[in-house]
């Protein structure tokens, strides 16, 4: 099997009937990076018996093999992340033998020079992850505030004392896909230039090569992209917040190829990516300030929100979930998902990323702010049948009224002007559509109402000024009726809930891991802000969140719901759901 640098797929269109036009995205032309490299052979035997992967997730020693170069070159490798130069790594002269979980890295040189890619393999260990003690990785990861901020790669060992717990363990890291990112150890950990010793730093300049492979939960063989990562995110970013970072992943040119393809959501999905987001959690987990968050945390609500939006017929980024490891490390539980962006827009409605606007609240990614402007003015001044007749012209009214449903279904208890949304729409003349993102502060309190919130610039506000006319509120209630009360609506408690339950199912086991690796630190790390500071685990904290939804939240929620619509004047009576 020769090394192919980049893998292959098909583009399918998108599978919802979303309201803008679905299109087919174009296929990237291949760079130079996806030919084959011809001088490098990998094969590994385990215990003995060949196998057909490259990279490998295994419980024995693996032997690895190269092909031997052509006369005149030479393959060096590393061992550490680093990249092999003429003068650094080892040369290659026989088949070796891995016992410990290795990120190897090689490229064939001839006099001096560099005369192939860097190949990027990652051989996992799964029963040596619960023994990772971050041997020659630093003991710090920057200053922050004037003091260093100490860093943490120990997995809580009490928590896997329990022999049934370990076994969910082991078979948790399996039961999810797997991502692998290398980088060389300076651009991850390193003082001068590393992310994690800089993780407030914004942009392009903080921006670092790395290779990323993608291990599918069934066993299939891995597919591998080099690519571009940076830290994502706002408030997590703070070390004292979150030790555990999100990354947003870019694919270019000047790594590989400019687009990755990969049915990474199913064929029928996009097959095409230009980023992608590694969601950590903030809110809502084990790792956040308040105590009370932390209780609270399930990693799932921000997934059902999207999952929820597009079940009520609106464009929302894919997701699900995967295990995380850095330089071989494991990191933690991950949502990985699309970016709801304007080149997110090309790749389910078709065109070019700049046949789009698009804003992630208060910040302009693509286009101008002329609509936008246009829009809000329209909003916030003197109701008319002019003024409603513009906002119809730049905001798809209907859709605008489900998303608002669904946040205010969830109370959402985190979204402004600034931030934890995205809308999008097609130039020149096309209505703005508002897309669901991060909604980990929804599915707290039966009886949470958020109903009031108003913020300028932002959905609230919009909603707000809409509510006014009686043509939205007749809108919104058809909408609330379809959502909340019909038969299959996605709002009802027993849809409502059947989504959640299908991820509370699937992360049983894998969460395991989740808490042995964070679920000391606030106790243990860094004590911040309120307590109680505890050991979290699986079934003292994520059950019986899990159970508490599902039994007493969900079916209630909607009644709840449809009563504070009610009290505010926003819909009539519509009966209860059947």
């Amino acid at each position: 099997m020769f090394i192919k640098l980049a893998p292959s797929g098909s583009t399918r269109p998108f599978s919802e009937s979303p309201p803008l036009q679905r299109g087919r995205p174009a296929l990237p032309a291949w760079s130079a990076w996806s030919l084959f490299l011809g001088l490098v052979f990998v094969s590994l035997a385990r215990a003995g018996v060949p196998v057909a992967t490259e990279s490998a997730l295994f419980t024995h020693s693996i032997r690895v093999t190269l092909d031997e170069p052509e006369r005149g070159t030479t393959i060096r490798s590393t061992r550490d992340g680093s990249i092999p130069s003429d003068v650094h790594g080892t040369p290659y002269h026989s088949p070796f033998t891995l016992q410990d979980t290795t990120i190897l890295r090689f490229a064939v040189f001839r006099e001096g020079q560099r005369v192939s890619p860097v190949i990027t393999r990652s051989y996992i260990r799964l029963d040596q992850v619960e023994h990772q003690t971050g041997s020659g990785s630093p003991s710090t990861w920057g200053v922050r505030n004037g003091q260093p901020v100490r860093s943490s790669y120990r997995l809580a060992s009490e928590i896997l004392a329990d022999p049934e717990v370990r076994a969910d363990f082991l078979d948790g890291l399996r039961r999810l896909p797997t991502v692998s990112l290398s980088f060389d150890p300076q651009d991850l950990f390193g003082a001068d230039r590393g992310l994690y010793a800089h993780p407030m730093e914004y942009g392009e300049a903080w921006e670092r090569p790395c290779s990323l492979e993608y291990f599918p939960a069934n066993g299939s063989p891995p597919s591998r992209v080099e690519a571009g990562a940076r830290i994502q995110g706002g408030w997590n970013r703070r070390p004292e917040e979150s030790p555990k970072h999100a990354f947003r992943i870019f694919f270019k040119s000047k790594y590989g190829p400019a687009q990755w393809q990969y049915p990474l959501f199913g064929p029928q999905n996009p097959t095409t990516f230009n980023s992608l987001i590694l969601r950590a959690g903030c809110n809502n987990t084990w790792l956040h300030w308040s105590g009370v968050e932390r209780a609270r945390g399930d990693y799932i609500r921000d997934q059902w929100m999207r999952d929820t939006a597009r079940e009520m017929g609106l464009a929302a980024s894919r997701g699900h979930f995967v295990h995380l490891y850095l330089n071989g490390l494991y990191w933690g539980l991950y949502n990985l998902t699309e970016r709801p962006d304007h080149a997110y827009a090309a790749s389910v409605w078709g065109g070019k990323k700049s046949d789009y606007e698009s804003r992630n609240g208060e910040n302009l990614l693509e286009g101008d702010d002329q609509a936008w402007k246009s829009l809000f003015a329209a909003a916030n001044g003197p109701a008319s049948p002019a003024a409603l007749s513009e906002i119809e012209r730049l905001l798809d009214v209907q859709a605008f009224a489900d998303y608002m449903l669904l946040n205010y279904y969830g109370a959402n208890g985190d979204w402004d002007r600034v931030s934890n949304w995205y809308a999008v729409r097609r130039k020149p003349s096309g209505k703005f559509l508002f897309l669901v993102w991060d909604g980990e502060r929804t599915l707290e309190q039966v009886r949470d109402n958020t109903l009031s919130s108003d913020d300028d610039l932002s959905p609230t506000r919009l909603f707000h000024r809409l509510k006014t006319y009686p043509e939205f509120r007749d809108i919104l209630g058809k909408r609330a009726r379809h959502h909340l009360v019909n038969r299959g609506g996605a709002l009802r408690p027993d849809r409502a809930a059947a989504r959640y339950q299908y991820w509370a199912d699937l992360l049983r086991q894998p969460i395991v891991a989740e808490s042995a690796r964070w679920g000391a630190y606030r106790r243990d790390i860094h004590p911040y802000k309120t307590g109680p500071y505890e050991l979290y685990q699986r079934g003292t904290h994520w059950s019986p969140e899990i159970l508490r939804l599902t039994r007493e939240y969900f079916p209630q929620r909607t009644g709840v719901f449809l009563e504070q619509l009610r009290e505010a004047g926003l819909i009539g009576d519509l009966g209860t759901p059947p």
